[in-house]
């Protein structure tokens, strides 16, 4: 369930990563997702990987670990939701030029995590979850 005040808490969010530079474990596309995903509803799906890489083979190794695959991760913690359907406060995965990524939509745009840090992107939603 989302938090009554989540449309604050979840601007909150986007707003403090606004050039936060990207590092691997600490800030990610991944990460970022699941700030704004504990913003909305309280529920982190990047709790059990925090501080476990510092690196992009070590987050793929802890991935195909714990979940084995990217939308696993997220399939465990939310219910997919038809790309039409998207609606704010939603996480969605894209192909990104350095490989899979999240996003958050909000605004209506997509938010990523980038080399300077929170920003708009373009991107084509490969799969969408709903965040509740």
């Amino acid at each position: 369930m989302r938090h009554r005040d989540w449309t604050t808490r979840l601007n909150e969010v986007i707003k403090a990563a606004q050039g936060r530079p990207f590092s691997w474990g600490e800030f990610d596309c991944c990460l970022f997702a699941a700030d704004c995903s504990s913003a909305v509803c309280g529920v982190d799906p990047a709790e059990q990987y925090r501080g476990s890489y510092k690196t992009e083979s070590g987050a793929k190794r802890a991935l195909k670990k714990r979940h084995g695959s990217l939308e696993a991760a997220w399939d465990a913690c939310f219910a997919r939701v038809a790309v039409p359907f998207i609606q704010r406060g939603d996480v969605v995965m894209y192909e990104a030029p350095a490989g899979r990524s999240m996003a958050v939509f909000w605004a209506g745009d997509y938010w990523a995590a980038t080399d300077d840090g929170v920003a708009r992107v373009v991107c084509e939603p490969l799969a969408a979850w709903r965040v509740e």
